[in-house]
């Protein structure tokens, strides 16, 4: 289970309260706007089928204070109960990025404040073509009551809709806790893009290999083998390290990064730490390799399995992508001794293949005790197949770019 669902229920309450003043009225409440104001498509699109443990569905309710609807929610309003069993009725609504999103439901207990998230309806297909920062307007309506006789309160918001590549992975709580929403990293993983099946033409083209088999052989040679195909692949595509992180808006409250999505790395030819290793899991995926996303103070790069049983993990330290090694980078790394002939181990991609795993291999060593206590955020293994099975989707390309050709290709 990925780490960071430990602190789902109330990474979803970790915004930024609009004060507004509605003395007077029984329905009066406050918005709860996003965090910090902003919306974050790659998270909403990451949450919007994530299935929550049951354990931790329940766990921290509080007599003073109960939430009611969408646990994972970023739109809602928080307000105080006057009576018992009052009916309450909570619309959201915004004409660009979302249809009329209703909850209904009763406030039990007097004196009770209640938080309440509706099941928003998104327009997802809106949300990842958002390719930057823009206003949108979110209106919040609470009717308290029975019908016919109910209060009625009503607040309009201003909020930033932020790029589909702006990835958040800390929300800061209050003076001493955060959130880490870090598993919506994973969300850029995008195993069935259509570039992808690309790139794997390409490598096969290559001849290092002549067929993708993944775990099938039970030798690790051979799925080294099919790594260094990739790796060779996006080589010769000459993809490199560009350190681009920053987003266009900023926030004191949410930490967030730039993160290119597969089509924009692969034509651009260039991927700053997460990029790239978010371009290989994807890779990996498709092949039937399992990776990991590996987190470090402010660094990413990748891990995988050499082995179905996920027994032996490997780190690949993906900003060396298309750089150049020294004759001495080569060095020797345990079962790869005999993954390809002379003729590969003449090429750099192979020598900055064989370095980005001795660096992901000692990285893995070094943190090793840190990434087993799992308490510490700046330390995280973020593995893609859990993330699947918890229901965190791939943000799904949705662009006019066409795959560009090597230089090979065209000519």
């Amino acid at each position: 289970m990925l780490r960071s669902l430990t602190s789902f229920r109330w990474a979803a309450l970790a915004t930024v309260v609009m004060a507004i003043s509605t003395a007077g009225a029984r329905a009066e409440f406050t918005p709860i706007a996003g965090w910090d104001h902003q919306l974050f498509p790659s998270y909403l699109v990451a949450s919007a089928t994530l299935r929550m443990p049951e354990e931790q569905a329940d766990e921290g309710e509080d007599a003073e204070e109960q939430q009611l609807g969408d646990r994972l929610g970023v739109l809602g309003v928080k307000l105080q109960s006057t009576g018992s069993d009052v009916p309450v009725k909570v619309t959201i609504t915004s004409e660009t990025i979302l249809e009329p999103s209703t909850f209904s439901g009763t406030l039990e207990s007097e004196d009770t404040t209640y938080t309440i998230f509706p099941q928003i309806k998104y327009k997802y297909g809106v949300l990842a073509k958002n390719k930057q920062s823009v206003p949108v307007t979110v209106t919040f309506r609470v009717e308290l009551g029975e019908e016919g006789d109910e209060e009625v309160e009503e607040h309009t918001a201003t909020l930033t809709l932020r790029s589909v590549n702006d990835c958040p992975f800390t929300i800061v709580h209050g003076e001493n806790e955060t959130a880490d929403v870090s598993y919506v990293f994973a969300a850029y993983v995008n195993e069935q893009h259509p570039f992808v099946d690309k790139v794997l033409r390409e490598a096969l083209n290559l001849g290092i290999v002549d067929s993708f088999t993944g775990y099938q052989s039970g030798d690790p040679a051979e799925v080294y083998r099919q790594v260094y195909a990739l790796w060779d692949a996006l080589s010769e595509r000459d993809v490199r390290y560009s350190n681009i992180t920053t987003s266009a808006a900023e926030s004191n409250t949410v930490y967030s990064q730039h993160v290119r999505l597969i089509d924009e790395s692969i034509n651009n030819a260039q991927a700053n730490c997460v990029d790239g290793s978010v371009l290989l899991a994807s890779l990996f995926r498709k092949i039937d390799i399992e990776p990991m996303l590996v987190f470090v103070p402010g660094h990413c790069y990748l891990a995988f399995y050499l082995d179905a049983e996920g027994k032996q993990l490997v780190g690949l330290e993906t900003t060396l992508i298309g750089s150049s090694a020294d004759d001495d980078s080569t060095r020797d790394i345990p079962g790869i001794e005999n993954v390809v002939d002379d003729t590969w181990r003449k090429k750099d991609s192979w020598a900055t293949f064989c370095a980005a795993i001795a660096m992901g291999d000692q990285d893995l060593k070094d943190n090793e005790a840190k990434f087993a206590e799992k308490s510490d955020p700046d330390f995280q293994l973020v593995p893609i197949a859990a993330a699947r099975r918890l229901g965190i989707l791939p943000i799904a390309f949705d662009s006019t770019e066409k795959f560009e050709a090597t230089t090979s290709d065209k000519e």
